[in-house]
């Protein structure tokens, strides 16, 4: 796929079949994940695999409770979330984390430099993805590191869905870009 194609192509995705990803893929993925560029190449990612239909499901749930328990007051998302229907992780069968292994400063936006690749990497392979950032909070919560098994010193940074698309949305109109022509 040309990169301007995959570029304007891409969608967050949030309708997936049952069909579950192969690992082998997934390394495939996370491969490209890496080749992601990193302040002074420190490459600070680590990447958790949460494989299952089932298992994300239950994790969703378990999301969605600690998301609502945990929304400032009058948030826009409450309405969203009171909805018995929506499922954080929208059934999707697989969910790939991209931690920051360190606290340096620019791990996180390095993390999510990988994020873009991983996504437009499973895009080009003709899966579909969708950046939950609503689950960051949760995932780096003490007692879901450990139920998951992520290290505490890693953290949870680009948490992202991915798997084989059931419905794929049209392309949500852009805005023209805001430039300024520096002195």
């Amino acid at each position: 796929m040309e990169l301007m194609e995959a570029l304007r192509t891409r969608r967050a995705v949030r309708s997936y079949t049952d069909e579950q990803i192969d690992n082998d893929l997934i390394r495939e993925l996370i491969e490209a994940a890496t080749l992601a560029p990193s302040a002074m190449n420190l490459q600070p990612w680590a990447f958790v695999v949460v494989n299952g239909s089932a298992r994300l499901q239950g994790l969703s749930d378990e999301a969605k409770r600690y998301t609502i328990d945990n929304l400032p007051k009058g948030s826009p998302l409450a309405g969203h979330f009171a909805d018995k229907e929506f499922k954080i992780f929208h059934d999707a069968p697989a969910l790939i984390m991209i931690c920051a292994k360190n606290e340096e400063r620019q791990s996180d936006e390095d993390c999510c430099l990988a994020g873009q690749n991983l996504m437009l990497a499973a895009h080009a392979q003709g899966l579909g993805t969708c950046w939950i950032g609503l689950s960051r909070p949760w995932l780096n919560a003490t007692s879901v590191k450990k139920e998951l098994g992520i290290p505490p010193a890693l953290r949870p940074v680009a948490p992202i869905i991915v798997g084989r698309v059931q419905k794929l949305l049209s392309a949500t109109p852009r805005d023209e870009p805001l430039i300024i022509w520096g002195r």
